[in-house]
């Protein structure tokens, strides 16, 4: 039975030991500034993009893999017989999985799964798919446990402000506007694929994001797969806060893991500073 290799690209945010711990390949999206590309995750940092945004007042361009990009990278996994299993950034917001299926077409062992998530929520599938394979559960099969268990993974965050969802185009300024003139923290949620506006907290953004992950804990009450959580984040939200979130978390469900990990360029363009995510998966 040859080795099965799971891999991802970099919206999902894999933490440095995860993808030790997993063997976990990552190949990075594009981030453009000005008229220079740079590779998500590999010589660019969200403090760069941050200072662009600071200096110029726009945002970084992001673009998808290539198909040519993706066939490299899964030729040269494949070469000594492995077989993969790519779980890929919702196709809702890219055509990154749209890209790695026209590649994948020209191998015989490689296989392609739209996450329907982002960041932290596509590392969760690409663990479940690590564990599967390392039991020897063949590639195919992986990928129809993971279409199964992508409906089973809770994706949400709380914003501070809409301003650089508007900007990327994911949301209209009337909306943006709207919430910046009332204060309102919008939490975000993914359903299906797609980013829709959630719940919307008033007050301070510390409050609102402990509302946010008291609201998130009742909501799946009894449902949640207790294996692991992460506490995702952007610049701003500070090291007190993330444990006291964590705190909070830990009063409600006892996850065996817990991971506190930050959010890579390609989510940080669409979301901004002070951003925060509870991810997790149901039963």
């Amino acid at each position: 039975m040859s080795k099965t290799i799971i891999t991802t690209d970099s919206p999902a945010d894999v933490p440095a030991e995860l993808r030790e711990r997993y063997g976990i390949h990552v190949i990075p999206l594009h981030i453009t500034l000005d008229d220079k590309s740079y590779e998500d995750g590999v010589n660019i940092t969200p403090d760069d993009l941050y200072a662009f945004y600071r200096e110029k007042g726009r945002l970084p361009k992001t673009a998808a893999v290539s198909i040519p990009e993706y066939m490299d990278f899964f030729g040269a996994l494949t070469a000594d017989g492995s077989a993969v299993v790519h779980v890929a950034f919702t196709s809702k917001l890219s055509v990154t999985y749209h890209n790695a299926c026209l590649a994948a077409a020209q191998f015989e062992n490689v296989y392609v799964v739209d996450s329907k998530s982002l960041t932290t929520g596509i590392t969760l599938l690409c663990i479940k798919a690590c564990e599967l394979a390392r039991a020897g559960t063949d590639a195919k099969t992986i990928v129809h446990e993971l279409e199964y268990k992508r409906e089973k993974v809770v994706t949400s965050f709380i914003l501070d402000k809409l301003e650089f969802l508007h900007k990327g185009g994911r949301c209209s300024g009337l909306t943006a506007l709207g919430a910046n003139v009332l204060g309102i923290k919008p939490s975000i949620v993914m359903r299906d694929g797609a980013l829709v506006v959630g719940k919307k907290y008033r007050g301070k953004l510390e409050a609102c994001q402990m509302q946010y992950v008291r609201d998130l804990l009742k909501q799946y009450e009894g449902q949640i797969d207790t294996d692991r959580a992460f506490l995702s984040h952007t610049a701003g939200v500070s090291d007190e806060q993330l444990r006291a979130l964590q705190k909070e978390v830990h009063k409600t469900v006892k996850f065996k893991e817990y991971f506190v990990s930050t959010v890579g360029c390609t989510i940080t363009t669409h979301c901004g500073e002070w951003t925060f995510t509870l991810e997790f998966m149901l039963k």
